[in-house]
């Protein structure tokens, strides 16, 4: 037996006294071949994703009509116009001046090279494609008849960088196009093309949407506007007594499908997901009508859009169109914007994330954007990054009217929400190449813009632009209205015990959780001032593989997840979370039915009491398969495990350490708990079998660092990395936060991915109160390969210790207790394979 070295504590006292991380010797070496560690989702699934609210009785799918007509060359003139027509007001100048501008912004006098009139035609949304480079000086105009006579000369864009991001699959597939025209009703269109030169692009074509008139387009004009519903989705008149579901997709690298839960509530701590906005304490999702309330026909996609992993800021646009249509028009108009990006561009959908009428009503855009997030096609060069507001109408000359601006603030408030930023602040955002940024250009932007502060276009118009900041406010004051904050706490530790039991009845109703639902558990026995618990939670018995999240019960939930669980298997995390008034806690089951055990460890309070004091450097304590820190030998029942955890200090109320179990000999629990005091009545850590298992552990202690681990039956190696304890009126101060997503590699949030084996890579906390020295992380990893990761501050080489036990394909998750620089930075490492990590923020370490 090797014993572990002991530290100088006048060392770690003189670090402490600084409110630093304490310095702790290293020996050992990582979780070896056997053990491995994966994200909060296996490849292909969403971590944390939030199915999609109830839908609303919705109408059969409509499935707009397109003609394409061809553009004939024409003898090259200065303005030339199509032959003459009926008019009922002489032609005007162009929406844009006497020529529309270029993606240069230029103008001047230019040559008509091709024009068309057509006539018998019932259309709503009118653009031009073509295919090739577009000639220098390159405008298209055009004006549409209708009952009340012809229009003015609208200039439709021609702005590469209002599509897919340019070398993406999207847009490779994609033809070359102007923004579409939105007209409703009419039957008859002029359209002409012009450039510097007379050349004219190679197969320019006419495409004319028939927008179809919907059963629902009136359902739509009638209902709310400026109102959130329990679940956000637009109310409309029933057409049918029997409830429905729907299936929320999302879609891309990290896709799933999960149904809307139909079981009811039969107690009042367990309930369906959605809740109700008055008992919220993030943004609510203002009244949308969904895809299917607008007749989306989503076999009319060619392909699917990417997810990503969150957005950095919100784009506002218009489109192009006379700005009388109607309320029951509008739905229609949404539809042929659809139609024209997927049957004529080539998109792979509609490229807005969101759409907002005259009127106010908001609608769905992208698929995929109201349970997850989906890439746009609307900000060229930065769709990745950004998601757009679009405006239906001209907002050349006439302002957005405040229901329109009302909307779009609440729709930005809501997005940015769930994609944890301020609306009000700034962001730096990288180009992957545009009009006005070439590829790699870092800009620092609003995090609420028009479309020109990306792109040289007039977007969102001339009257609308001086519009943006008072939204961007706006949404902002909203933001923080709905922002859970609470103050910096210490911590208190418990002795172990039970609060929920899903199997036996305890803390809530005797049964599984259903999929798509909640329980709200309360934690009795906690002060008024309490803000955060630290629980022990075990999944069991799940019918699919599926995630369970952990969150507030006063607010909405978020874009994370705290467990991966999958049949067969018995999973146990520590779970650290901000509580509600009343110290309630919601807990989500994403998909199937699976079992819950919850059991508190501590909690935490404002006031005066227990800080956290990390160690310098995370150690290696105990391993049995080498005989560090213990005989080499597995722990069982008649063999116990006691260790020495060295270098505190007087004061010490609790421990925190990882804990890996491997090579089990079956089945089987482990319990720690203070040496020489009772054991506890509930274990810290399930095993299944011999594949590696970790979970972070807190646990009461004094300044002699003694602890036991027992396991019942059975025997089972352990490894044991030191991180930090809690001393009384020392340490650095705990402030909870509503969990949010810092990194998905799966998506490139936060850093890109996958890690090769042997790298790390860095991220930062940032947008918190109060600087961060150290984080609480739900973190997680999938990998082609058993091995390690380990999350550790920034700076430091790799400490020799896991976070994670990564096995091939498995998705595996744990708390990542990690100290950060003092400007909130993290490295985590990958061992061996290729490696996707998560880390969702629950919290975090201030002095």
């Amino acid at each position: 037996m090797r014993p572990h070295p002991a530290l100088a504590r006048a060392a770690a006292t003189a670090v402490l006294a600084l409110l630093a991380p304490v310095a702790l010797a290293t020996t050992g070496s990582p979780t070896a071949a056997g053990a491995s560690a994966a994200p909060a989702t296996a490849p292909g699934t969403v971590s944390g994703a939030v199915p999609g609210p109830p839908a609303r009785p919705a109408q059969p799918p409509v499935t707009p009509s397109v003609t394409k007509v061809p553009i004939p060359a024409v003898a090259a003139s200065p303005q030339q116009a199509p032959a003459p027509a009926p008019s009922s007001a002489p032609a005007a100048r162009s929406a844009t001046g006497s020529v529309a501008p270029d993606a240069s912004g230029r103008s001047g006098v230019r040559k008509v090279v091709a024009a068309v009139t057509r006539s018998g035609t019932k259309f709503d949304v009118l653009g031009v494609t073509y295919q090739g480079a577009a000639p220098a000086g390159l405008a298209v105009e055009a004006r549409t008849h209708s009952k009340g006579g012809w229009s003015s000369w609208l200039g439709l864009e021609v702005d590469d960088d209002h599509g897919p991001d340019a070398g993406t699959a999207e847009a490779r597939r994609a033809r070359k196009a102007t923004d579409p025209l939105t007209a409703a009703g009419s039957d008859a269109v002029q359209v002409r093309v012009l450039s510097d030169g007379g050349a004219a692009p190679r197969d320019l074509a006419l495409s004319l949407v028939d927008a179809k008139t919907a059963p629902s387009d009136a359902a739509v004009a009638t209902s709310p506007v400026g109102t959130s519903t329990s679940d956000g989705t637009a109310t409309m008149p029933a057409t049918t007594t029997s409830a429905t579901t729907t299936s929320a997709t999302t879609t891309g690298p990290r896709s799933t499908t999960m149904s809307a839960a139909s079981t009811a509530s039969t107690a009042s701590t367990m309930s369906t997901a959605t809740t109700a906005t008055a008992t919220l304490a993030s943004v609510p999702q203002p009244t949308i009508v969904t895809r299917a309330q607008w007749g989306a026909n989503e076999s009319m996609m060619p392909c699917q859009p990417d997810a990503v992993g969150g957005f950095k800021a919100g784009v506002v646009h218009h489109t192009v169109n006379a700005n009388n249509y109607t309320a029951a028009q509008a739905p229609g108009l949404v539809r042929g914007i659809f139609a024209y990006h997927t049957q004529s561009n080539g998109w792979c959908d509609i490229g807005y994330n969101f759409l907002v009428d005259r009127f106010g009503r908001i609608y769905e855009g992208r698929k995929g954007g109201l349970t997850g997030f989906t890439q746009g096609a609307q900000a060229g060069g930065f769709n990745g990054e950004t998601f757009g507001v679009s405006v239906i109408g001209t907002f050349t000359s006439v302002s957005l009217p405040s229901a329109v601006t009302s909307a779009v603030s609440r729709t930005i408030a809501w997005q940015a929400d769930r994609s944890s930023f301020d609306p009000g602040s700034s962001v730096v955002l990288t180009s992957t190449g545009g009009s006005r940024y070439d590829a790699g250009v870092r800009v620092t932007k609003p995090r609420v813009m028009g479309h020109r502060d990306l792109s040289l276009t007039s977007c969102p118009g001339d009257a609308a632009y001086p519009q943006v900041p008072s939204i961007r406010s706006a949404a902002s004051s909203t933001w923080r209205t709905y922002q859970y904050v609470v103050g910096r706490s210490v911590y208190v530790p418990v002795t172990a015990r039970r609060l929920l039991d899903t199997r036996t009845g305890l803390g809530t109703t005797q049964r599984p959780l259903p999929a798509n639902t909640s329980l709200v558990l309360t934690v009795p026995g906690l002060p008024s001032t309490a803000t955060a618990v630290t629980l022990n939670v075990t999944a069991l018995d799940a019918t699919t593989p599926t995630t369970l999240t952990a969150y507030p019960a006063n607010m909405a939930r978020r874009f994370t997840s705290n467990l991966d669980v999958v049949p067969g298997r018995t999973i146990t995390t520590q779970v650290t979370v901000g509580v509600a008034p009343g110290g309630k806690v919601r807990l989500f089951n994403a998909r199937g039915s699976v079992n819950v055990i919850a059991d508190l460890e501590g909690y935490f309070r404002t006031g005066t009491g227990a800080g956290y004091a990390a160690y310098t450097r995370p150690s290696r304590l105990v391993d049995t398969r080498t005989g560090v820190g213990a005989p080499r030998q597995q722990v069982s029942a008649t063999r116990p495990l006691t260790f020495t955890i060295p270098g505190l200090l007087s004061g010490t109320r609790a421990v925190t350490f990882n804990v890996t179990a491997l090579n089990a000999s079956g089945p089987t629990t482990l319990t720690a708990y203070r040496a020489g005091t009772g054991r506890p009545a509930v274990p810290t850590l399930s095993v299944t079998d011999r594949t590696p298992v970790a979970n972070l552990i807190t646990i009461p202690a004094d300044q002699s660092g003694r602890v036991t681990i027992w396991v019942p039956r059975g025997q089972v190696d352990v490894v044991v990395d030191a991180l930090g304890f809690y001393v009384d009126g020392r340490g650095l101060k705990f402030v909870a936060v509503a969990p949010r997503r810092l990194v998905d590699t799966r998506v490139g949030w936060g850093v890109p991915g996958p890690l090769a084996a042997g790298r790390a890579t860095t991220f930062g906390i940032a947008h918190t109160t109060y600087p961060v020295w150290g984080a609480a992380l739900a973190a997680g990893a999938v990998s082609t390969a058993n091995g390690w990761v380990s999350f550790y501050r920034s700076g430091q080489s790799q400490p020799g210790t896991s976070t994670l036990s990564t096995v091939a394909g498995r998705t595996i998750t744990n708390l990542a207790a990690t100290s950060t620089t003092t400007n909130g930075l993290v490295n985590v490492y990958n061992s061996a394979g290729s490696t996707q990590v998560i880390a969702d923020l629950m919290g975090y370490y201030t002095p």
